[in-house]
């Protein structure tokens, strides 16, 4: 019941479509999708908080595309769920939804500002979906986070103390670096960071946190 030798925080990729084709991401689409099954995912939230476990991480593909996301996360009011999506599909209607849920914090990846993030998701216009996202998020007054997967290409645009303070005044609560790792079907390893530059961003973090009102 302490939760020792079992994790607290455990993490479910419940499918695997997705509205992007990011470089480096470890999802293969398939036509059609593969959702994970809703009864199965009950089955291992379930088993979770029998050991102690009650915080949950959601992957996907982009979990929004799943049609049961709701319902799997309503089922479970005792538990508090991270919803790791791109943002492009919270609306208005959908962070209104998650506001009332209220066990919920998307976490909101941007992989780069308005050019390099087109080439890194292999969309058109995503940095500004993204943006429109959170903000929808801001109105909806959720706890909100946001992930960067630090690279090459953009490690010059968003480990810097401004792109920090631009998401506190978007209303982001939390900040994620991570670095990217070239896996799946377009990994892209020429974007993998040094490692010089992985103890500067590294370095960066530990100061950031002084400084900048973010989690």
């Amino acid at each position: 019941a302490r939760g020792d030798g079992f994790p607290a925080f455990l993490f479910l990729s419940i499918t695997n479509a997705c509205n992007l084709r990011c470089q480096g991401c470890w999802v293969t689409p398939s036509q059609p999708p593969q959702h994970l099954d809703l009864d199965l995912a009950h089955r291992l939230i379930a088993a979770g908080k029998a050991h102690g476990s009650f915080f949950y991480g959601i992957l996907g593909g982009e979990p929004l595309l799943h049609p049961g996301l709701f319902d799997l996360i309503a089922a479970h009011p005792d538990c508090y769920f991270q919803v790791f999506t791109n943002g492009t599909l919270i609306s208005s209607t959908v962070a209104a939804r998650l506001r009332r849920l209220g066990n919920v914090t998307p976490l909101v990846s941007i992989e780069g500002l308005e050019t390099v993030s087109d080439v890194r998701r292999g969309g058109r216009e995503v940095f500004a979906a993204t943006l429109a996202g959170l903000a929808h998020c801001r109105e909806a007054r959720l706890i909100t986070g946001v992930a960067c997967s630090v690279c090459q290409s953009n490690l010059a645009d968003l480990a810097t103390e401004a792109f920090a303070r631009r998401l506190v005044d978007l209303g982001v609560h939390y900040l994620w670096y991570y670095l990217y790792r070239p896996v799946g079907p377009r990994p892209c390893p020429e974007l993998a960071l040094e490692r010089e530059q992985i103890l500067q961003l590294r370095r960066f973090m530990v100061d950031l946190r002084t400084r900048v009102p973010l989690l």
